[in-house]
């Protein structure tokens, strides 16, 4: 490449950074300046190898196609899918997290699975980095992240043929993903994955549900979800957001399902904690979600001392299905329990 192309592709690219924000403000939430659609596609599928190698897919085929299910279902429902073929699938993971690739690639965590308490919480969830996808976000912070590469992603963009090019980006992307798209980009994709899963026919407050329980999850593990670093939004924000959406949402739609019991027994023997990518070499004690049936008269102290001789777990029984800790327990209702050893 010459002196004067290379002069040619900084400038380009400086007058891109400088009027990126033009860009965003001008053009429709489903265009990306200089990006196609197929683009989209060649980079999410170069990051899901990317992706595959570094957790590994949880060896469980029923839960796979479960949870495909969900994210096909909520697909399916889409005005406006922008791709014809979306991808679902579970990582083996103790993180709690779920990202979206470009071009119709999600993943969800067996550790996000864990934490969940029901169908329609899954389903907010996809619908959530459903919504990524289809507002292109990805593709968007590939954009935003050009002034730290401007030769490298100049050169791939000149040439678009250059694959080798496209996978040093599609890599460099999911690393970028994985710590969230920014405040504004989270809050918008939480609002439209709530209309999707509530579209089809899931209960309009499942991700405040998930949220709370997430809080909870924060502040007795110290883990977050989906990096919530400086650039992601607090939970707590992200709750009174949802919370004035999902009223409203109320209003209109009567669909209330959840699926609680089904899920729960779906996810029953999923494999709780432990190594958080394929090549994590701790020692980790191995643990499994069981599930429990209240009995009459049950409260989480008496369940505790019950299944655990220890009266002072309940407070995790409580924070790991969602609830209050002197919650009034009907008999019959199931609840996530963890057990130590592996599941038979």
């Amino acid at each position: 490449m010459t002196r004067s192309i290379k002069q040619n592709i900084l400038v380009f690219f400086v007058f891109l950074s400088i009027n990126l924000s033009v860009f965003f403000f001008v053009l429709p939430a489903f265009s990306v300046p200089f990006i196609s659609k197929q683009k989209e596609i060649e980079m999410g599928r170069s990051a899901d190898k990317e992706v595959t190698t570094h957790f590994g897919i949880y060896q469980n085929k029923a839960l796979q196609l479960y949870v495909n299910e969900i994210g096909q279902k909520l697909v399916s429902g889409l005005t406006n899918k922008e791709f014809n073929r979306f991808y679902f699938k579970l990582v083996d993971s103790s993180e709690i997290n779920a990202f979206a690739l470009p071009g119709g690639y999600i993943y969800v965590t067996i550790g996000l699975l864990a934490v969940l308490n029901d169908e329609s919480e899954l389903a907010s969830v996809l619908g959530h980095e459903i919504a990524h996808v289809t507002l292109h976000h990805g593709a968007k912070l590939m954009i935003r992240s050009i002034g730290a590469q401007i030769l490298s992603v100049g050169g791939a963009l000149a040439n678009p043929k250059n694959a080798g090019k496209w996978i040093a980006i599609s890599s460099a992307l999911f690393q970028q993903i994985n710590l969230g798209y920014g405040r504004d980009a989270e809050l918008e994709s939480d609002s439209q994955g709530m209309l999707n899963s509530v579209e089809a026919g899931y209960h309009p407050f499942s991700m405040i549900n998930f949220l709370k329980t997430l809080r909870k999850q924060e502040i007795m593990s110290g883990q977050a979800y989906h990096g919530f670093q400086a650039t992601h939004p607090e939970t707590k924000e992200r709750i009174i957001k949802s919370s004035s959406f999902a009223l409203s949402l109320s209003r209109k739609y009567s669909s209330s399902t959840t699926n609680r019991s089904k899920y729960l027994m779906k996810i029953k023997g999923l494999v709780y904690g432990g190594k958080k990518y394929l090549k994590d070499q701790k020692i980790y004690k191995p643990k499994y979600l069981d599930i429990y049936e209240v009995k009459k008269g049950d409260t989480l102290n008496i369940i505790s001392r019950k299944l655990y001789e220890d009266h002072r777990r309940s407070y995790e029984i409580a924070t790991i299905n969602g609830i209050k800790e002197e919650a009034e327990l009907k008999e019959g209702f199931m609840l996530k329990m963890i057990k130590d050893g592996t599941y038979n």
